[in-house]
């Protein structure tokens, strides 16, 4: 990366769009990359090809905490508009409307909102089917589907009185197609066909030691994820199952042999799917990848915790997905630009629920596992911000590099909009004093360093005291040195 003639030394960084190096989930000083690349970053925005700042911010809906109507975490929102600027969602016990703006606190469509389910503990997904809305939960033992005719009129054991015994107690991702709904129910697959009201809560069996994990419609196939072994184990191993769109088979029309993962979700996106796992056989193995004939393609790493299927949606034609309370954006925004996976926002509290993007703006729940919730969506920027390039190498035989100038490029710069530089040294043991990216108006920055017998370096930018409406977006980066010679041990 560095260019080095015999005295002089020119690093330049940009092209920030390339976001995290391949080798960022196994070491934050990984020297594996190029000048755009992260060794590290937290709720950084990469996606605009031209410059790099701040991430989204979150702000609550109206009555989107305890203190209004959400007292809750929701656990799944539906991820399209149901009708003009509505939605919905299901918590532990209760499903709730959304707008674009607040969750429904009253009356609605003849309703009351939120509407306590009878008897549920658990919460699970919706999915709206030719007008009527049908929510998965969960009881004390066993599960139901409820159905909402946006009438007024909740049927909350409308599955178990539609087919005695009710479904299993487990997750439930769901999805649609002209008037069939399938479902995952434990080791099987349900399916109800809406034109001849008839419900099958076990359509397709696994076996005992299957859990259908999420599931989807493409090419005119169902495409079932099933994970195997015993829950909570390292003991799983994972399958992609395709079915016939019909649903009507008792049989499969193929299979993609996942081997030793598990899988967290699948989505498709331009024509592909793809798939959140973990690969099993490694710590902390996450990873996004997509299916082709019969193999997946891992394209990128992550760290933190294997979402589900509730916490995928799209994003500027990435996948936004959740990994330990965290928004990580997956793809590229332009065909023409890379493959990308970063950090780039967070979800709010501690443990975060749903994700969803039915209106275009991407929505979070989360809570802090006491009394505390809340329904945010992307608002303002963020300046809980941080980055940090790959290691750079600045040796040259017997020879150490020292720092003497800075160059910075950014866009041109609101109000108290700002980000503190410093250059992190010598296997980021030592950095020199922060540096200012601030003033009104301005898009150059050059700043002293003279900083001595540097042997790497990497950069670290700091929006902590930047602004929340005003970002401090940077273009480039160029460090200007010298070598002089400094004899190893």
């Amino acid at each position: 990366m560095p260019q080095q003639t015999e005295s002089k030394l020119l690093a330049v960084f940009n092209q920030f769009n390339q976001a995290f190096s391949p080798a960022a989930h196994l070491n934050s000083l990984t020297e594996r990359g190029n000048k755009g690349h992260a060794s590290a970053m937290a709720n950084i925005d990469i996606l605009d090809p031209t410059h790099i700042t701040q991430g989204p911010a979150l702000s609550n809906l109206i009555n989107g905490t305890q203190a209004g109507v959400v007292s809750e975490l929701i656990n799944f929102i539906l991820d399209r508009a149901v009708s003009s600027g509505v939605t919905y969602g299901i918590g532990p016990t209760k499903l709730f409307r959304i707008t674009t703006s607040a969750v429904t606190d009253g009356s609605a469509e003849s309703g009351t909102w939120p509407h306590t389910i009878t008897g549920a503990t658990d919460g699970e997904s919706c999915i709206e089917l030719n007008g009527v809305l049908y929510y998965f939960y969960n009881k004390s033992s066993k599960g139901d589907i409820g159905k909402f005719d946006h009438a007024g009129t909740f049927t909350d054991a409308w599955g178990t009185s539609l087919v005695v015994g009710g479904i299993e107690k487990n997750i439930h991702p769901v999805t649609k197609k002209e008037d069939l709904m399938v479902f995952g129910n434990g080791r099987y697959l349900g399916v109800y066909d809406q034109s001849s009201d008839t419900l099958s809560y076990t359509k397709l069996d696994f076996g005992p030691d299957a859990e259908v994990i999420d599931v989807i419609f493409h090419a005119n196939l169902w495409w079932i994820a099933v994970n195997y072994g015993v829950a909570g184990t390292n003991s799983n191993y994972s399958e992609i199952f395709l079915y016939d769109g019909s649903a009507t088979a008792t049989v499969l029309n193929d299979e993609t042999g996942i081997g030793r993962q598990k899988i967290g979700f699948l989505y498709v996106l331009n024509g592909r799917v793809f798939v959140a796992y973990q690969d099993l056989s490694s710590t902390g193995g996450f990873r996004i990848g997509y299916i082709s004939g019969r193999q997946l393609i891992s394209i990128a790493s992550f760290t933190g915790t294997l979402p589900g299927f509730h916490q995928k949606t799209l994003y500027k034609n990435t996948i936004l997905f959740v990994s330990n309370a965290l928004l990580w954006s997956a793809g590229a925004v332009s065909d023409d630009l890379p493959i990308q996976i970063s950090q780039i926002a967070d979800g709010g509290y501690a443990t975060v629920g749903a994700i969803a993007a039915p209106f275009g703006t991407p929505m979070v729940a989360s809570t802090d596992g006491g009394s505390n919730h809340r329904l945010a969506q992307f608002s303002g920027f963020d300046t809980a911000c941080t980055w940090r390039s790959v290691v750079v190498p600045v040796i040259q035989g017997k020879y150490v590099a020292h720092l003497d100038y800075v160059v910075v490029r950014t866009k041109v710069l609101g109000a108290s909009a700002r980000c503190d530089l410093q250059i992190e040294y010598n296997q980021a043991v030592s950095s020199n004093t922060a540096i200012q990216i601030t003033g009104t108006g301005a898009t150059r920055f050059v700043k002293a360093l003279g900083i001595k017998d540097v042997e790497d370096m990497r950069v670290f930018l700091d929006w902590s005291s930047g602004h929340a409406t005003n970002d401090c977006g940077i273009k480039e980066i160029q460090i200007w040195g010298h070598f002089v010679m400094k004899p190893g041990s």
